[in-house]
């Protein structure tokens, strides 16, 4: 089993990449469709995080921060 730890998520990464890696972080850019004003699983999901939160004018930091403890959150469950 891959440890997920040592693979952290970057505003460089591809949204689709971070969702299959990471199954927990779609909820997290679902929270952010109302922000954007677009589904981004829909709209986004060839782009990196970074162009899409300048894109849709999201606060990237903040979007990071919540992709790493959606990852960080679901590493402890499968842990446990």
């Amino acid at each position: 089993m891959v440890n997920r730890m040592h693979d952290p998520i970057r505003s460089d990464m591809v949204v689709l990449d971070v969702i299959s890696r990471h199954r927990e972080t779609e909820a997290v850019f679902r929270r952010y469709d109302q922000k954007a004003g677009v589904c981004l699983c829909c709209e986004a999901l060839f782009e990196t995080i970074r162009g899409m939160a300048e894109k849709y004018r999201l606060d990237l930091d903040a979007l990071l921060a919540d992709l790493k403890a959606a990852a960080a959150s679901e590493d402890s469950e499968r842990n446990q």
